[in-house]
């Protein structure tokens, strides 16, 4: 007896970022941009800048929680510069701090990345990636491991994003943050991370499924289904990304972290469909909320609220009751993030 989709609507709304993180957001990445395009000895080389990540990509999901104290939201800009094959990652990386320092009258470098200048400022964390745009399309990124430059594309991710929103009748990206929130509520280890859940839903998620619930339940079914006998036997796929078919985005990604992530998704598969199939709402309800967690609303049986409601002298507070069939789909899509 599935869950009435009005729930689901509920918990895509609930766990969408709130207007004040978006605020203080939206502040911190256009002040870093102004910032670094007016520095004395950085303009020269700034071009444009871009968001990216899934802040650009409204794919974001409400900041979490660690002992009590909510974290800030993760953006990651793009810095366009005129730098070349010719400079080192490591000196191009080193111009965007100083510049960004100022001499210390500007922002306080958390640290150099790999690929970026971290800034952990009140307003949110943020990730300054340098990049010079090639002519033939697409973004070389300073790898400062490596001393090289590789290829990346995030507006072709931002793209590739919508495009699936758009065959799914705006489905994918709420499907996307639903399947983020399952991985925060029931965490497998660090990886896989964000950009790697969003290629999975988009491989795996059915497309004519209207409910989130029937919807989530095929996905993890599917990947469960495709990945799990490989995963079991200690072999890790390649998955490519969208943006460069010779980028396998599984690459940071242990086989061990991969077999624990396989194992969650067995577990919360078989937990998913007893939700869709249980006999009752409040067992519905309850399957759900060992997927969602408790910010999943409870739903009562029809039978039980009615009598609960004709015994008592006040109507009850909280929760919702609804009849033991399932109300028709509802496209409701949750507000843009950004």
């Amino acid at each position: 007896m599935p869950v009435p989709q009005a729930r689901f609507n509920e918990l895509l709304k609930d766990i969408e970022p709130s207007p004040t993180t978006v605020g203080r957001a939206s502040g911190g990445h256009n002040g870093v941009r102004e910032h670094l395009a007016t520095q004395k000895d950085f303009k020269s080389k700034f071009q444009y800048a871009f968001l990216s990540g899934s802040y650009a990509r409204d794919t974001s999901i409400r900041p979490g929680t660690v002992d009590g104290v909510q974290e800030k939201p993760d953006v990651d800009i793009i810095v366009v510069t005129n730098f070349t094959n010719q400079d080192t990652p490591d000196a191009v990386l080193k111009a965007v701090c100083k510049a960004l320092e100022n001499g210390g009258d500007g922002y306080i470098v958390e640290r150099i990345n790999r690929r970026s200048v971290r800034l952990e400022t009140w307003q949110a964390d943020m990730d300054i990636v340098p990049v010079y745009e090639l002519a033939s399309g697409g973004y070389m990124i300073a790898d400062r491991e490596s001393g090289t430059w590789k290829f990346t594309n995030p507006p072709m991710h931002s793209q590739w994003s919508a495009e699936r929103n758009e065959t799914y009748g705006g489905r994918f990206k709420p499907l996307v943050k639903m399947f983020k929130w399952w991985r925060r509520i029931n965490p497998s280890g660090k990886r896989p991370k964000g950009f790697v859940l969003e290629v999975l839903v988009g491989r795996h998620a059915p497309l004519g499924v209207t409910h989130y619930g029937e919807a989530f339940a095929q996905t993890l079914e599917n990947i469960y289904a495709t990945h799990g006998q490989n995963a079991e036997l200690g072999f890790k796929p390649q998955i490519w990304d969208p943006a460069d078919g010779s980028n396998d985005i599984l690459s940071k990604v242990t086989v061990a972290q991969w077999q624990a992530f396989i194992e969650k998704v067995r577990i919360y598969a078989g937990i998913a469909r007893r939700a869709q199939e249980a006999d009752d709402m409040e067992e519905a309800s309850r399957q759900w909320r060992r997927v969602f967690g408790d910010r999943f609303k409870w739903t009562a049986n029809a039978a039980k609220s009615v009598k609960t409601a004709t015994l008592a002298s006040a109507p009850a507070v909280g929760g919702y009751t609804f009849p033991n069939n399932m109300a028709a789909p509802v496209s409701s899509k949750p507000r843009a993030f950004a």
